[in-house]
């Protein structure tokens, strides 16, 4: 059978048709609760995954209990490339399906089937821009073809991680925290090429111009390039609340997908053991999220440094 055969597409139909309707609560980050845990702070997010499963499927409940309608797989930087960057020696065949696993059987804990899950994505962290650009014709084929390769592989990178999330039966890809178009490209194609029809989101680093972080294009022109690519949905997400209110109506303006929003909760303090605290702003992200759906915005969350608390008072703003 192919890949493409184990697809979940009733939670995919599910996803867009709820998209569409909205307004749904994504669940907030695993990665900073993970390096909140005391003497964690230097163990890649990723291999959790692998070495305290458990740990993480009671993280998903929690948000799950807290009001999530969609939860987000902790696969961020599960990419082969990212992989082998952290050392960790597992496949990544094996590291995506146990983060999908996670959330998919969260139901053991909380009694109610997680049929939305996300499968997170993040840049695969393939440098593909040489900053030493060789100078003259011959420099500049060189530069072409190498550039090619490595743009060859990170598309590669991107279809395979999308390929495993999906065979696990998540409802589909998002791809997150993409801060210039150029790394866009490859990430949005491969995991099209991955999806045959599954829902591609693509989610965006901005900052407080709306501009994306590396290149400084307009979060218009970033949504514009994703919706052409094949994206269904686009977003922001590990900005700040203000950053997200300015973005959402434009976002709404530029494009007619479903448009998603999660921020982050601030710059983090450093304890004296060097692990990172954030301040969370319950209250004021609770606020923020009913602006965002009056705005337009179809699924809304939070990023670094929010918890279940943070999803609890959505959810009650939104839902009741």
């Amino acid at each position: 059978m192919a890949a493409q055969d184990y697809y979940n597409r009733d939670a995919a139909k599910e996803l867009m048709d709820r998209l569409a309707a909205g307004p749904l609560v994504a669940q907030g980050p695993t990665g900073s609760l993970l390096v909140d845990e005391a003497g964690t702070a230097d163990v890649p997010a990723a291999f959790w995954n692998i070495a305290e499963p458990l740990a993480l499927t009671r993280m998903h409940a929690l948000y799950q209990m807290a009001g999530a309608d969609v939860l987000i797989t902790n696969t961020f930087q599960a990419s082969a490339p990212c992989l082998k960057r952290d050392s960790i020696l597992q496949d990544y065949r094996s590291v995506n399906r146990a983060g999908a696993d996670c959330a998919l059987t969260c139901s053991r804990i909380t009694g109610v089937p997680a049929k939305l899950v996300l499968g997170s994505v993040g840049p695969c962290g393939l440098a593909w821009e040489d900053a030493d650009k060789d100078e003259g014709e011959e420099g500049a084929k060189a530069d072409k073809e190498a550039e090619s390769a490595v743009h060859k592989l990170a598309r590669e990178a991107y279809r395979n991680q999308a390929t495993i999330l999906l065979e696990s039966g998540v409802a589909g890809v998002l791809l997150e925290t993409f801060c210039s178009l150029h790394d866009l490209e490859p990430a949005v194609t491969g995991a099209v090429e991955a999806a045959h029809g599954m829902p591609v989101l693509a989610s965006f680093a901005i900052d407080d111009a709306c501009h994306l972080l590396w290149d400084g294009t307009a979060i218009e022109q970033a949504c514009e390039a994703a919706r052409d690519l094949g994206a269904q949905a686009v977003g922001v997400n590990c900005c700040s609340a203000y950053a997200a209110t300015q973005a959402v109506p434009r976002m709404v303006r530029a494009v007619d997908l479903p448009v998603m929003v999660r921020p982050n909760a601030g710059a983090p303090t450093m304890d004296q053991d060097g692990c990172p605290h954030w301040d969370e702003d319950v209250e004021g992200v609770a606020r923020a999220s009913v602006q965002w759906v009056a705005d337009g915005a179809r699924l809304v969350g939070t990023c670094c440094g929010f918890t279940p608390i943070a999803t609890c008072a959505i959810s009650g703003a939104l839902h009741g």
